[in-house]
């Protein structure tokens, strides 16, 4: 066989081993290290984007407390139940029939009912004073005997007095309404007061405090009480 036949083959040998090596070791680790940077790549953006949110979170962590008030705040003026459903349509009607700009309207917490012992201005559930029984003859009569087992009919067994008090507290609870509004003058401020009371009978022992800025504006504030039975 001649010489340079021989270096041809071998030659050609030698390229098939090299490009065997290439395809069969060089490039699946190439592709295998083009993979893993790609891999390391993504990693190391995500956890860029967890150390944002972790700073972040600490950012807002120093104002956890202010955070917490203003929620507890929005909550209070989120009503629990449609209970007081009513209540919000009778404070927007008389708003929107006076003008006036309502700041806020806040619930408070729903307790049982309380009997009122005194009078309250501007409450037509408040009881009149009973008049005093006249004398009698036995009571001026000096000479008169007492009988032990005489009853006064006009007397009341406090006990039979107490249970329609009972029956009516029964199941019955009152909340407390915290009304802030703003009124450009005190005529359109007292239109809503009015309003207020003119409507159906839902806000109780209304107190009104009405203070005038120097811009002319009245603020209002008022605090009342509503009743809810077990019906709701």
């Amino acid at each position: 066989m001649p010489k340079h036949l021989v270096t041809a083959i071998g030659l050609i040998v030698s390229l098939g081993v090299i490009a065997l090596g290439v395809f069969l070791v060089a490039m699946p680790l190439y592709f295998q290290a083009v993979t893993v940077d790609g891999q390391t790549a993504t990693v190391a953006s995500t956890n860029a984007l967890y150390q944002a949110q972790v700073d972040e979170l600490t950012a807002q962590q120093e104002n956890l407390d202010e955070i917490t008030a203003n929620v507890a705040g929005l909550r209070s003026q989120i009503p629990a139940t449609g209970q007081y459903d009513d209540v919000f349509e009778v404070v927007g009607n008389a708003a929107e029939a006076s003008g006036v700009a309502i700041t806020s309207v806040t619930a408070g917490e729903q307790v049982v009912y309380a009997t009122r012992t005194g009078a309250t201005d501007g409450d037509p559930a408040a009881a009149a004073a009973a008049p005093a029984p006249a004398a009698t003859d036995a009571a001026t009569d000096p000479n008169a005997t007492a009988d032990p087992n005489a009853t006064d009919p006009n007397a009341t067994d406090p006990n039979t007095a107490a249970a329609p008090d009972a029956a009516v507290a029964a199941g019955r609870q009152q909340v407390d309404f915290v009304i802030s509004a703003t009124a450009a003058d005190m005529a359109q401020a007292t239109a809503f007061v009015d309003a207020l009371r003119a409507g159906p009978r839902l806000l109780n022992s209304m107190a009104v405090t009405m203070t005038q800025s120097g811009e002319g504006t009245v603020d209002i504030q008022i605090t009342a009480l509503s009743y809810i039975d077990e019906e709701g």
